[in-house]
C-alpha cells in the first residue's frame, strides 16, 4: 500500500473521485477565459499593423496600445484566409479611446491586418465571411458588441 495514492481506496471510492476530478477539470476548462495575451512574434506584428493602419490614415494622431487580447478560437491555416483575430484597445490624447480588430491574414506574405478601427461597434461591418460562419463567437471572445 503507497500512500497518495488510488491503491488505497475502494473500487467504487476510486470511481467517484475520478469522475468529480474530471468534471471538476471541465468545469473550469469552461469558465476561463477564451482569450490570451499575444505572444512575443504576435505583439511585434500587431504593433506593426497597428502603427501602418495608423500612418496610412493619420488618425488617431498617437495612440498608445493599452490592451491586446488574442482569440483562442482559430482555423486551419489555408490559403488566402484569416487564421486567427486580435483586440487592441488604443489611447490618444486628442482623439480619446479607439479600438481595433485585426486579422491574421495567410498568404504568401502573412501578417496581421486591421479589419476596423473607430470608437464604437469595432468589426460590426466586417463581413461574416472573414470569420468562416463564426463571426458572433469571435466578437464574444473578443467583448466586442454590435447591435
Amino acid at each position: 500500500m503507497r500512500l497518495g495514492s488510488l491503491d488505497v481506496l475502494a473500487p467504487k471510492q476510486r470511481v467517484a473521485l475520478v469522475t468529480s476530478a474530471a468534471f471538476l477539470v471541465a468545469g473550469t476548462a469552461g469558465a476561463a477565459s477564451a482569450v490570451r495575451n499575444p505572444t512575443v512574434g504576435e505583439r511585434g506584428g500587431i504593433r506593426q499593423a497597428i502603427f501602418d493602419s495608423v500612418t496610412a490614415t493619420g488618425r488617431p494622431g498617437h495612440p498608445v496600445i493599452t490592451r491586446i487580447s488574442v482569440s483562442s478560437l482559430t482555423f486551419p491555416a489555408g490559403p488566402r484566409r484569416y487564421r486567427k483575430f486580435a483586440r487592441v484597445d488604443l489611447d490618444d490624447p486628442k482623439a480619446g479611446y479607439a479600438g481595433a480588430l485585426l486579422g491574421y491574414y495567410v498568404a504568401s506574405i502573412s501578417g496581421w491586418r486591421v479589419l476596423d478601427l473607430g470608437s464604437s461597434e469595432v468589426g460590426c461591418t466586417v463581413p461574416s465571411t472573414v470569420f468562416r460562419g463564426r463571426k458572433r463567437a469571435i466578437m464574444r471572445d473578443l467583448k466586442l458588441e454590435c447591435p
